[in-house]
């Protein structure tokens, strides 16, 4: 299109009137033929027509859309208003709630908060032991790249337990070391010679439920 013609409607027609007066007191004398002068003004005063009704068609719509929107939002308010009184009637029953469009309550109870946490796969363990006397626990879903290992949903700490020199014969032997909320934990030793350590994890959710453990792990701290 070009340069001097407008984007807009309105200013297009504006542009198409000031051309069509202009044409028909001067389009002769610059070579436009009186047939080629009088389409113009046909096809001008079309455009006019055209866009007049456009407007009051646009005009209309929003009248008709502001007016829907308004006895739309009476009568949403009187039926819900209606259909909180049937939910409580003791009468009602679920099919009754179905066959109104209401919601039916669910009767099926939910798995508890208590029990998700038995369902979140166990931590794993990652072990820094690079300091004498002492052994950076890491722990999570990725415990060797802690900007990407935050705690899984419903967890809220982890609990470490530990054995000195290595895993233990029995599950009993086990001892619990700490509970944390923030990986990595820090384990500070004090031994005269180079020592065995196994540890494992389990998560701590919300209700204060422990999860299963996960894989131990085994690490010989130096002096």
């Amino acid at each position: 299109m070009a340069g001097y013609i407008p984007t807009s409607d309105a200013e297009k027609i504006a542009w198409l009137a000031n051309f069509n007066t202009w044409a028909a007191a001067h389009g002769t004398t610059h070579g436009l033929s009186p047939a080629e002068v009088a389409e113009l003004n046909t096809e001008t005063t079309d455009a006019e027509t055209a866009y007049t009704e456009h407007v009051a068609a646009q005009d209309a719509a929003r009248g008709a859309t502001a007016n829907k929107n308004t006895v739309m939002g009476q009568a949403i308010a009187v039926a819900r208003d209606l259909a909180q009184r049937i939910q409580h009637d003791p009468n009602t029953t679920d099919q009754d709630r179905a066959d109104a469009g209401l919601t039916v309550p669910d009767h099926t109870p939910t798995k508890s908060d208590e029990d998700e946490i038995l369902t979140v796969t166990p931590p794993m363990l990652h072990l820094d032991f690079s300091i004498r006397q002492q052994v950076t626990i890491h722990w999570g879903p990725n415990p060797q790249d802690e900007r990407n290992n935050g705690k899984p949903h419903g967890v809220v700490g982890c609990e470490i337990q530990y054995h000195r020199g290595g895993l233990p014969a029995d599950e009993a032997d086990w001892k619990p070391l700490d509970t944390d909320t923030d990986s990595p934990y820090v384990h500070t030793l004090s031994e005269s010679e180079p020592t065995t350590y196994a540890y494992r994890a389990r998560y701590l959710g919300k209700k204060l439920k422990h999860g299963p453990h996960g894989d131990p792990v085994v690490c010989t701290v130096s002096v």
